[in-house]
C-alpha cells in the first residue's frame, strides 16, 4: 500500500511515513496530510476500523 500526502484517503486509518515512521491519521474521504517531519509518502496503513491489524 503506497499513499501520499494530498491524497484522499480510500481507508481509515493511520498512515506510518516511508522514510521516518511518523504517523499521521486520515479518515475516508479525507486528505492525507504530510508526516510531522515534511515528508509526503507513506508506505504502511493501520488501525483501521474493523481489521485486526
Amino acid at each position: 500500500m503506497a499513499a501520499h500526502a494530498g491524497e484522499t484517503a480510500q481507508e481509515t486509518g493511520d498512515y506510518f511515513c516511508a522514510y521516518c515512521d511518523e504517523k499521521v491519521h486520515a479518515e475516508r474521504g479525507e486528505q492525507i496530510p504530510e508526516c510531522p517531519n515534511g515528508h509526503r509518502s507513506f508506505d504502511t496503513r493501520r488501525n483501521e476500523p474493523g481489521s485486526a491489524r
